[in-house]
């Protein structure tokens, strides 16, 4: 086998074992990764009161390029509302079944749509117990 042959084998490899680990990487920078997929098992025990579907995740590293703590009051916007990060560290509020809280945007929901959310875990908890897993209220920015 030629060093030319060699070289675009060990080329292709590489390129294959790169591809495989970028498919493989989280589609997020969280910590703890969103969990708000999991609350969704859930749905059938959800509770409407706006059109937004809220659910929760475990906040950590964000797609702002800081760090939650896991006390933060904080939101993950869909990748339409986030906008490549033209939100960040806004704040917003959100109601639901007559309470109103203020958070900060933070982070990106990549598996949600339109006005769909996630919540951290004691944002989520402030307004409904985590059993629920799927509320709908409402969001705005402040």
């Amino acid at each position: 086998m030629s060093t030319s042959t060699s070289l675009i084998i060990a080329l292709v490899s590489f390129l294959t074992l790169f591809t495989a680990l970028a498919y493989a990487a989280p589609l997020s920078r969280h910590g703890g990764h969103h969990v708000g997929q999991t609350g969704a098992i859930a749905l059938k025990n959800s509770k409407r009161d706006g059109s937004a579907r809220l659910t929760y995740y475990d906040a950590g590293e964000n797609a702002c390029g800081s760090y939650d703590a896991n006390t933060d009051y904080v939101i993950a916007l869909s990748p339409s509302r986030f906008n490549n990060g033209a939100h960040c560290y806004k704040k917003v509020t959100i109601q639901y079944n007559g309470q109103k809280v203020q958070a900060t945007v933070t982070d990106q929901c990549p598996g949600c749509q339109d006005a769909q959310a996630d919540l951290s875990r004691p944002l989520f908890a402030h307004l409904a117990p985590l059993d629920e897993g799927v509320i709908y209220g409402d969001w705005w920015f402040n």
